[in-house]
């Protein structure tokens, strides 16, 4: 009994003996007016618990470094969604933890469940070494800012931009210094530059209102001139679509040295009367600019212009004729419901109709099926749907379905049965037959 007392007497006598051997700086943290302090501690449970108390410890030299973030100027500026400003302060951190040059390591310490470290770096020698930075720093925003500022005045916006938000990427992690030289403020100068490329900007076309009809292109081009302060702007994507009514429209097209861009309507998809073609720039440029600082742009007011597309009044008209081969009779009453709401107009007189539509289905029978409460019959439906130019006999689509399976009850009657069948495949052909019909191009 005297040695187990013994013992833990002697067990407890070692704890507070090892609580004693810490250094004073675990439990109070050391000041110096010449040097930067770094704790960092770092479980030991966890892998690299020795880098990861030396990051600890680098960070915490940063903290005070970079203490002057909260009032950046340029960094309240970016901070255009909530996270930027955060984002950026990562980075600068992230950065500034990377070039450190110069620490000591005072000293270390390892407890039961913990590891510490102590750097210290001599201010001198960050002042030398961030001076270096900061000097770097300026030259490449500089170097950015003049040549987007002379792509800018070449009117090479696009290009512009992309230069200034690599400037503003280059000096993002620097940003918490004073980055001035020659009065200018680089990163201030970077960003006003950037947000304000597109800035003084308009859209103007050649005409403002078109006449059109449904079906058919429009046969005279619309052009859009991009310009900025009374000057052409070449080299930039703009877009033309439809923001009422519907049609197909020739792809984004780059301004010529005139700020021109030339846009073909090949097909209006729509019988409203009065429909709208809207002309802006096209932002798929913006996949070439730092993700940071995107919704910089996107936030801007784009130029944009607007022509009105004019329909005449002619219908376009489709006679539609049952083939012998109708085995879903009934159907064309859906099928002739479906062409009266997606752009024609029935007409009971085949050679007056724009155009010419055959229909014919087919129904087959196929086994029955052995059910729990009773037994099915499997239907098989097909229907083909042909449409002509009437006057050119031109087939315009051919559209067509296969096999649609149908399972009815042996005990419904023939006319029920009929009906089940009609029903499933028209969900199919009003899936999709209407999307066909709009691409359709009649001349």
């Amino acid at each position: 009994m005297r040695k187990v007392i013994l013992g833990l007497l002697l067990s407890i006598c070692c704890v507070f003996h090892a609580e004693a051997q810490a250094p004073e700086w675990v439990t109070q943290r050391p000041t110096s007016s010449d040097a930067y302090i770094g704790i960092g501690v770092a479980s030991l449970s966890d892998n690299d618990y020795i880098k990861k108390a030396t990051q600890s410890a680098l960070s915490d030299i940063v903290s005070q470094i970079a203490v002057k973030l909260e009032n950046n100027s340029f960094l309240h500026r970016v901070d255009v969604d909530g996270k930027t400003r955060e984002m950026l302060e990562d980075k600068i951190q992230s950065s500034m933890t990377a070039w450190l040059e110069g620490q000591e390591l005072k000293g270390s310490y390892q407890s039961d469940q913990k590891y510490y470290v102590y750097y210290a770096l001599d201010k001198k020698v960050y002042a030398r070494k961030a001076e270096e930075r900061r000097q770097q720093a300026i030259r490449t925003g500089m170097d950015y800012l003049q040549k987007g500022r002379s792509e800018e005045n070449a009117m090479n916006l696009s290009q512009a931009a992309q230069l200034y938000g690599k400037g503003l990427e280059a000096v993002e992690p620097w940003a918490f210094m004073d980055l001035t030289t020659n009065a200018v403020n680089v990163p201030i100068e970077l960003y006003n530059a950037y947000v304000n490329v597109f800035n003084g900007m308009t859209i103007t076309t050649n005409v403002v209102l078109v006449e059109g009809e449904a079906f058919k292109a429009i046969a005279e081009p619309i052009a859009g001139c991009l310009s900025k302060n009374g000057a052409v702007v070449p080299n930039v994507k703009l877009n033309a679509s439809f923001v009422s009514g519907n049609g197909t429209v020739s792809p984004a097209i780059q301004t010529d040295y005139t700020g021109t861009a030339e846009f073909y309507v090949t097909n209006i998809a729509s019988k409203e009367e009065v429909q709208e073609l809207r002309i802006t720039i096209d932002d798929s440029f913006m996949n070439s600019l730092p993700k940071a600082y995107r919704q910089l742009l996107q936030n801007q007011t784009w130029p944009s212009a607007k022509v009105t597309i004019s329909l005449k009044s002619s219908p376009i008209t489709a006679y539609l004729y049952i083939n012998e081969d109708n085995d879903l009779e009934g159907i064309e009453r859906q099928i002739g419901s479906l062409l009266t709401n997606n752009y024609f107009t029935l007409s009971e007189d085949p050679d007056a109709a724009t155009c010419f539509v055959d229909l014919s289905t087919k129904l087959e029978m196929g086994e029955v099926v052995t059910g729990g409460t009773y037994d099915l019959n499997t239907c098989y439906c097909s229907l083909v749907l042909k449409i002509y130019n009437n006057k050119t006999q031109q087939m315009l689509l051919n559209y067509s379905v296969n096999q649609v399976k149908v399972l009815i009850p042996v005990n419904k009657s023939a006319t029920a049965s009929l009906s089940t069948c009609i029903r499933e495949m028209m969900k199919r052909v009003n899936r999709e037959l209407p999307a066909q019909i709009k691409k359709l191009k009649i001349n």
